[in-house]
């Protein structure tokens, strides 16, 4: 005898997924997500989504954003700051990211500072006309500021450090004001004229002649903010001279240093 079996019913299909409207988020919930966002989003959040824009003009972004209202905290204060978070790893002072990630090219040392995107695309910005420029070229912001070039040639596959130079940027205190933030432009201008006297001296110009750089930092350069523990904030460019790392310039940094040990 042949036995037949029910037709199992059919599984209803689940409805697909839909992403749930950021907008409709409550303002908080809104806040705390865009929180977690980096720089570059926000700025283009900003100056795209005009319900957004409302919500970034807060002042609980002016340390996401690197606002120019925000207020420098003392040598003191970085101090205890330092103090307390001697046990983190990862420094609790943040480089501006357009000075991070963009890069620029400057016409001659007085003065224009074209900002490229990271894709060296045709379009360029010039630094002066920028609101970024007023932005503060630390979180937290500081109104005095080490700023330090190395550069390093390599020897026999090992970098060495052939060059060392270092500038203050500082802000007097005011009675009306107080002690101004040094500013993204500020940290931007000054890395470039570090730059520029290496180079000038090392081709033999004066620092008034007219001088062509290539964008500047490069692409390997590395730029990176510390606090010591007396409160004072350094950000340091490093930057390996690649051309040098060949047969003839070790053996002239074997002239220079010595056979090493």
């Amino acid at each position: 005898m042949t036995s037949t079996s029910s037709p199992s019913p059919e599984t209803p299909s689940t409805p697909p997924t839909e992403p749930f409207p950021f907008l409709r988020l409550p303002p908080e919930l809104q806040a705390h997500i865009l929180l977690h966002c980096d720089y570059f989003t926000l700025k283009t959040l900003h100056r795209v989504c005009k319900p957004i824009k409302g919500l970034l003009d807060d002042a609980m972004f002016d340390k996401a954003l690197f606002r120019p209202t925000l207020k420098p905290l003392s040598q003191g204060e970085l101090a205890i700051l330092a103090q307390e978070s001697s046990s983190v790893s990862d420094s609790v002072v943040r480089v501006h990211p357009v000075i991070e990630r963009s890069r620029w090219s400057v016409q001659d040392v007085s003065g224009t500072i074209y900002l490229l995107n990271a894709d060296f695309d045709s379009v360029d910005y010039v630094l002066d006309i920028l609101d970024v420029r007023n932005e503060s070229a630390t979180c937290p912001a500081v109104h005095r500021l080490q700023v330090v070039i190395r550069r390093y040639e390599g020897y026999k596959g090992v970098p060495v450090l052939f060059h060392k130079n270092s500038k203050i940027i500082e802000h007097e205190a005011s009675d009306a004001e107080g002690r101004g933030t040094v500013t993204m432009a500020e940290l931007a201008r000054s890395l470039f004229k570090l730059d520029a006297q290496w180079k000038n001296r090392r081709l033999g110009i004066g620092e008034t002649d007219v001088f062509f750089s290539l964008p500047f930092p490069d692409g390997p350069d590395r730029v990176s903010a510390e606090l010591l523990q007396d409160g004072s904030v350094v950000v340091t460019q490093e930057i390996d001279d690649y051309t040098s790392w060949d047969s003839s310039s070790s053996d002239s940094l074997e002239r220079r240093y010595g056979e090493p040990p």
